[in-house]
């Protein structure tokens, strides 16, 4: 015994070596995702990176666009994880998870972990829903431009956690649609024309009509369209003037005999219009950019921001309309964004401006309050019209107004 003790201690250490030569990563992991929603170990530790998931991961940012502004980690955490520790972003995957997936499961995971770097997501527990959604719909994006088939995204799901209480159902749907996207994107940009008659084959979108109601509207004047050969030449001036002020995300559907053009949310300053030159413009959540002092930082750390959101929806036709009886969610307007042609078809671009064809501008706003922050459809702002948002955004002046 006195000879077997001694040797099974230096087994022992010899043993645990290994362990304690690995560098502990050491990283704040309170604002995260991880692909199955559960707790992490505090203490992480970086392991060798795999040659195989870099090669997925350079493959999903070639699909996507998405820059690799994150630092990829092996460790010993559950599957896959996406971190924002202060200003930096960690990607940190389990081998062991990796290994015991199937490639497809592997390859979503990544991407849907990837989605929220690239979406800017901040992990706030009030916006959890909506990132989750918005990530998994990156993810089917990702998934189509690599060449997944569509049929089998429904084994993905039932493969895949249903985390942070989110029903199978609402991801599937954000996956197809991710999915849908990235199909109709690949269809348009295979096309070598813009007159290829295949471009025909795709049916633009069609825009809730009569529109959405709680909306402000303005007629633009008839010399705003006085050059106007044909809608292709409405659409270019619209564009330039969107342009000019950085509404360079934009999306069309159809309306009767004409097109809607519909911009990306953005927030504003909710007492004259103005549009906010800061980071904060393009979040979909209220967020403070400025303080008076460490108190009010201190403040907005714990009480919820105010924020004020509008998007613009240019409607082209010769068609009088009012507006529906039905109303529009935040969620629903952002998610026009996405569900639009990216581009509009040539056949419809080179229909003839005539008699009768004219731009009106409706301008849907929503106010997230401090109180609770769920956002309510302002409907409308009393105080502001549709031609003040037009002047305050800087779209005024690209149309001649």
């Amino acid at each position: 015994m006195k000879t077997i003790f001694p040797l099974t201690l230096i087994a022992i250490l010899l043993g645990l070596a290994p362990l304690r030569a690995q560098e502990l990563l050491g990283i704040d992991i309170s604002q995260r995702c991880i692909y199955t929603g559960e707790a992490m170990d505090e203490e992480l530790y970086r392991f060798p990176r795999d040659e195989r998931v870099d090669k997925w991961i350079r493959d999903i940012a070639e699909a996507s666009g998405a820059p690799l502004d994150f630092e990829v980690v092996q460790t010993n955490v559950e599957n896959i994880s996406a971190v924002l520790d202060g200003e930096k972003r960690y990607l940190l995957y389990s081998l062991d998870f990796i290994e015991k997936s199937n490639e497809m499961l592997a390859v979503a995971a990544l991407a849907h972990e990837i989605g929220h770097h690239a979406c800017g997501h901040t992990f706030d527990e009030t916006r959890r829903t909506a990132e989750e959604l918005e990530a998994e719909q990156f993810a089917g994006y990702v998934l189509s431009k690599i060449g997944y088939d569509k049929q089998r995204m429904d084994m993905l799901i039932k493969l895949a956690p249903s985390a942070y209480d989110i029903p199978r159902q609402e991801r599937r749907t954000a996956l197809l649609e991710g999915f849908d996207k990235a199909e109709r994107a690949l269809k348009i940009a295979s096309l070598p024309f813009d007159n290829d008659p295949a471009l025909q084959a795709l049916t633009l979108p069609g825009f809730p009509w009569p529109p959405p109601s709680c909306h402000t509207r303005f007629e633009l004047p008839e010399k705003t369209g006085a050059a106007f050969k044909t809608l292709g030449d409405a659409d270019v001036r619209l564009r330039r003037a969107l342009d000019a002020k950085g509404y360079s995300q934009r999306s069309y559907f159809s309306v009767p005999d004409g097109f809607a053009l519909v911009t990306q949310l953005e927030q504003y300053n909710g007492e004259d219009g103005a549009v906010r030159n800061d980071r904060t413009r393009w979040l979909d959540y209220p967020k403070k950019e400025n303080f008076d002092g460490v108190m009010d930082y201190l403040k907005s750390l714990v009480m919820p921001q105010k924020g004020y959101f509008r998007l613009f929806v240019f409607v082209v036709t010769d068609r009088g309309f009012g507006g529906s009886a039905q109303r529009v969610s935040k969620a629903e307007a952002t998610a026009w964004l996405s569900q639009g042609f990216n581009k509009l078809p040539a056949s419809l671009a080179a229909a003839n401006w005539s008699t009768g064809y004219g731009i009106t501008a409706l301008v849907y706003e929503f106010e997230v309050p401090e109180s609770n922050r769920k956002p309510k459809q302002q409907c409308p702002t009393p105080h502001i019209d549709a031609q003040t948002h037009l002047k305050k955004s800087g779209i005024a002046a690209g149309l001649g107004l």
